[in-house]
């Protein structure tokens, strides 16, 4: 809990301070550092002030990366992810840290302490976080929303027996997961159970269910994977044994169907891109040129051109509509300006 507490306490002095900003790497003009500054300290053990002194400043340098991060990552993420981080990034402060200067370093009653000024290596960051990312985030962090309609008997229930444990399987897989309005992609279908025997169970009662679902993006209306299953549920009554044979099918489905949509994700990481303000069928392709000039984009072709709208696809080998947001608004040949961005569908305009 210490480490825990020490990097949210960072990340908050961040948010009140803020980084210094950013610079050119001095070694690698290539490169960007966030300076920061950051300050540690450490008790002084048996009159051992050298001993102290060096433990403040790797402290104050545990402190300066962690600011960092708190930049680049969530509150939730801070949390979820506070032992990976410490462990694989703010314990490695050789690696991240280019150079230092101490500011200040005294000595405060029974501790040493130190603050300095520190060039920290933003791209290694953010690729280490990266990596520690689930499979979800990598392939743009879709919201998936559910839409199930359930029936027992033949009769339509007002239940989510089923969606709820969808919603559970793939949030434990690392998946967002919210409202079908306002989804990216949304998970949909029906979830239908009646009675099967209660003969040699001892006084239990037996259901079957099936369950047939498809996952499709909301913007596209494209089809990303689908999945039906049955399995039988059994309980003391019938209205019991109707929710364990729906609960038991959906767990079924969306262990497999999980895994479907992260390969196709994968496979087909398209972006729906509505840009406007085309001026002419020319315009458009020497926009569809500096599109697939972008190494990060597989291949790109318009859907439909209407007016001054086109609506195009764009497969990219990874990342998502945010990604390919920041792409366009950093080209210098056609600037354009970003309006909304979702997971996967992008709202631009042409400047």
């Amino acid at each position: 809990m210490k480490r825990l507490s020490r990097l949210l306490m960072a990340a908050a002095l961040l948010a009140a301070a803020g980084c210094s900003g950013s610079r050119r790497s001095a070694l690698n003009p290539a490169y960007e550092t966030e300076v920061v500054e950051a300050e540690g300290s450490a008790p002084i053990v048996n009159g051992d002030v050298e001993g102290a002194k060096k433990t403040a400043l790797h402290d104050s340098l545990r402190n300066a990366l962690a600011l960092v991060v708190g930049v680049y990552v969530s509150q939730d993420a801070l949390v979820s992810k506070s032992v990976l981080i410490d462990e694989n990034i703010t314990s490695q402060t050789e690696g991240y840290v280019e150079k230092y200067e101490t500011l200040k370093e005294w000595r405060d009653g029974d501790f040493y302490k130190v603050r300095i000024r520190a060039h920290v290596r933003k791209e290694d960051i953010s690729a280490k976080l990266r990596a520690l990312e689930s499979e979800p985030q990598k392939l743009g962090n879709p919201v998936i929303g559910f839409d199930i309609a359930e029936s027992v008997d033949g009769k339509p229930q007002r239940t989510d027996y089923a969606a709820l444990e969808l919603k559970s399987r793939f949030t434990d897989a690392g998946f967002l997961t919210g409202e079908k309005d306002k989804a990216d992609i949304l998970v949909k279908g029906d979830a239908q159970t009646s009675f099967n025997t209660k003969e040699g169970l001892g006084g239990f009662v037996s259901y079957r269910a099936g369950v047939s679902v498809s996952a499709v993006k909301t913007g596209s209306g494209e089809t990303l994977a689908s999945e039906q299953d049955t399995a039988g549920g059994i309980d003391l009554n019938d209205a019991a044994a109707a929710r364990a044979s729906l609960i038991n099918a959906a767990k079924k489905a969306a262990d497999l169907l999980k895994d479907k949509v992260l390969k196709a994700l994968r496979e087909r990481s398209i972006v729906r891109l509505n840009l406007s303000n085309v001026g002419s069928m020319n315009e458009l392709s020497e926009f569809s040129k500096l599109l697939r000039n972008i190494p990060a984009v597989r291949a790109s072709w318009v859907r439909s051109y209407e007016g001054s709208v086109a609506v195009m696809d764009v497969a990219m080998h990874k990342g998502g509509a945010a990604d390919l947001s920041q792409l366009l608004m950093k080209n210098g040949r056609m600037p354009v300006k970003i309006n909304r961005t979702s997971s996967y569908d992008l709202d631009a305009e042409l400047q």
